[in-house]
């Protein structure tokens, strides 16, 4: 019997051990995870009737994967409250709606981007001056930055779209790749000519933009794949190298005698599999290497529902942030998600960029944010943080020509697969994708 052995327990390497199980006659599965949990960046605290996700808490519909995944496994879907869907930015004191109607970065109604504060008259004509500008023709990859000023201009970057991605891809937008991080606007900019008209036309033509998730929290997803494999996971097992022997291969475990496999599917982030594969193809390793993450603080802040002055209508407000705060968006949960607090009481989660701030430096940005933003000054009756140090990868100029030579040296190692957030997309869909396929890769092998 073939034996296929992941490496990685997010959730990546538990999609593709599930699809494993879809085959007919399914293949022996051993997952190995590191640390003694399983999901990686997914990851649910439930506390005194609080619901706190320290990684995402929601995932896009418009990709279908995670939808399709949580169907198969009979795990009912949450919509976010289609009544608060507004977004903030905060300047200074004062929330500034978003204009309505914002899609991917590209408004898709002009009236609310006309009447919005965020820009001055003139930034708004040159926004609007969008649809004449012709398409780049040139294919050579372009930073996010470049792409946006040469689409809408300086202002519209600087006061709208910057603080928009700051969440999303960090504040190094300078050095990030559209055509990895955003391909579906390069996509429309080419077909179309301009990303206000290609928004428009795609979003009548069935695309999704909204956001999902489940009533008890992302880890639930984690539960149902770990309850159809709790039988070949293995928690506490640090992988330290792989070896090819003839056509098969050897999983070196910390403390254990090599491991034989039929296939490998290397499911961990970047940095960690260029270290396991580094003794067996250096060159391999160091192309893995050069792929950089960001880290991340995410803390959890919850208030009896009085000691917020002001009402709530919306998902939270986003920050331009500048050298000294860190912080770029603050979620408002229980306006985004039913079931996040208890009758009574209020949790926002904030999200700070980069890591080594000792926790009372990162509290005492929340709590100026906290009183800046929705001017609360009392003390929260629940705090939480947690630090992630290098879990979202980011799509720096040439991605796309780096994965391509990472593929190119992969499949001269026969039955080795990579799959992960750093190869074609870092949401929860990207992931699953990623691992469903190489997955899928090794049910189309001949038998052995």
């Amino acid at each position: 019997m073939s034996r296929v052995v992941i490496i990685g327990g997010g959730i990546t390497g538990l999609s593709a051990a599930w699809a494993l199980r879809q085959i007919p006659n399914p293949p022996e599965i051993i997952l190995l995870e590191q640390s003694k949990r399983l999901g990686g960046c997914i990851y649910t605290e439930h506390f005194n009737g609080f619901l706190m996700e320290h990684g995402p808490d929601v995932f896009l519909a418009r990709k279908p994967e995670a939808v399709q995944l949580c169907k198969s496994l009979g795990l009912v879907l949450q919509k976010t409250n289609e009544t608060q869907r507004r977004v903030y930015l905060r300047r200074g004191t004062t929330l500034y709606p978003i204009p309505e109607g914002l899609s991917g970065l590209v408004p898709q109604r002009i009236w609310p981007l006309i009447s919005s504060p965020l820009l001055s008259p003139r930034g708004k004509l040159r926004m609007l001056a969008e649809l004449v500008i012709p398409p780049r023709v040139d294919e050579s990859d372009e930073s996010v930055t470049d792409f946006f000023i040469r689409r809408f201009g300086q202002e519209a970057f600087s006061n709208l779209i910057k603080p928009l991605l700051s969440g999303l891809a960090g504040h190094d937008v300078e050095q990030l790749s559209i055509q990895t991080l955003l391909p579906h606007l390069r996509t429309c900019e080419i077909n179309y000519g301009s990303l206000l008209i290609g928004v428009n036309r795609t979003s009548t033509n069935g695309f999704d933009s909204s956001f999902r998730s489940l009533p008890n929290g992302l880890s639930s997803l984690i539960d149902a794949l770990f309850e159809l494999n709790k039988g070949c996971v293995q928690l506490g097992q640090e992988v330290t190298e792989i070896k090819p022997v003839g056509k098969y291969w050897n999983v070196y475990v910390a403390g254990h005698a090599p491991l034989p496999a039929t296939n490998i599917i290397l499911a961990v982030p970047a940095w960690s599999a260029a270290k396991i594969i580094a003794p067996m193809n250096p060159n391999l390793g160091n192309l893995l290497q050069q792929i950089s993450y960001r880290a991340g603080t995410m803390v959890h802040l919850a208030y009896h529902q009085a000691d917020v002055p002001i009402p709530l209508n919306g998902y939270g407000h986003l920050i331009n942030p500048d050298g000294e705060n860190t912080i770029s968006a603050c979620t408002w949960s229980t306006c985004k998600l039913d079931g996040r607090a208890p009758a009574g009481h209020l949790l926002f989660r904030l999200y700070l960029r980069g890591a080594g701030l000792p926790d009372s430096d990162i509290l005492a940005q929340a709590y100026v944010e906290m009183q800046q933003a929705l001017q609360v000054t009392a003390d929260p009756i629940l705090t939480r943080i947690h630090h992630f140090p290098a879990a979202l990868p980011q799509y720096r100029l040439g991605h796309q020509e780096r994965i391509r030579k990472i593929q190119r040296i992969v499949r001269s190692h026969e039955h080795l697969f990579l799959s992960g957030n750093y190869i074609d997309g870092a949401g929860i869909p990207d992931c699953i994708r990623s691992g469903i396929h190489a997955a899928n890769q090794i049910a189309q092998q001949p038998r052995r």
